[in-house]
């Protein structure tokens, strides 16, 4: 006799509940999330460093007149039909710039920022909300990739305002190396943030990192040639990486960049699981 009762309060209570709401991925929030540190990155002056690559290739096109000779008639007939023939030869130099700007704000900046975070205790409230650190590592990570694209935009726009350059061969490959290399990079940037305990160790951790990728790269000594000692040293690192296969898609190469993006892809495959298992917030 108390089995049709039952029966009729349990359906009545499934009937009342209300339809489970699924999980997001990156939590409840993330937009807000995402906003409120877009404007801590913009105060904190981070917004300079995207022009910092810009500043660099115009002081080397000062010291460095043979960047500025255009490639074309008496001594450059070996590159007539080739891509950079009749621009000027800064544009051989344009995809390490690209990179290094690429590498200043995963390396020299998103370290800094998480260290300063950790210092303060900003960590601590974090861990007391339902936000997760991979909806923190994503939101900075977004920042990172608008920002190096803005740089990149802004360095070509300079660049050719004055200079002839040719424009690239094959865009999808130029994005191919760029995407690659922003997630090697920020794989690599995640992992020093996830581990710095103060600001001033983000500083000197991430600077140590993004000199020794930046100068190995051939961002300050022009670009190498496959034979040559550097373009493997280069091929061996993400921001190397990311200059040699962008500089195939910008003006063609002899060999097809497949070695680089697999290297893309180890260090990104490798860094991005660790800095999210060894994140602490405190």
């Amino acid at each position: 006799m108390t089995a049709a009762p039952s029966l009729a309060v349990g359906q009545a209570a499934t009937q009342a509940a209300p339809p489970a709401t699924p999980r997001r991925l990156l939590g409840r929030g993330f937009g807000t999330l995402l906003t409120t540190e877009t404007k801590v990155w913009l105060r904190d002056s981070s917004i300079f460093w995207v022009a910092f690559p810009t500043l660099i290739l115009i002081l080397n096109l000062i010291m460095s007149p043979s960047l500025r000779e255009v490639a074309e008639g008496y001594g450059f007939e070996n590159l007539q039909g080739h891509p950079v023939y009749g621009s000027a030869v800064v544009l051989l130099a344009l995809p390490a710039f690209i990179a290094m700007g690429m590498g200043m704000t995963t390396l020299a900046i998103l370290p800094v920022t998480f260290g300063g975070f950790r210092e303060k205790g900003i960590f601590k409230l974090f861990s007391s909300s339902p936000m997760s650190p991979q909806a923190l590592f994503a939101a900075h990570a977004t920042i990172n990739v608008l920002a190096s694209l803005a740089g990149t935009v802004l360095l070509v726009a300079v660049t050719a305002a004055f200079f002839p350059i040719a424009m690239p061969q094959n865009v999808a490959m130029v994005l191919v190396g760029f995407l690659l290399g922003m997630a090697a990079l920020l794989a690599v940037g995640s992992l020093i943030s996830a581990v710095v305990p103060k600001a001033n160790i983000g500083t000197l951790v991430g600077n140590v990192a993004f000199f020794a990728f930046m100068f190995t790269s051939g961002a300050m000594g022009g670009a190498s040639a496959p034979g040559e000692l550097l373009y493997y040293v280069a091929r061996a690192q993400p921001m190397g990486a990311a200059a040699q296969i962008i500089q195939y898609g910008w003006v063609g190469g002899e060999t097809f960049p497949w070695i680089q993006m697999l290297v893309l892809a180890a260090w990104a495959a490798v860094c991005a699981p660790l800095a999210v298992k060894l994140f602490r917030w405190r």
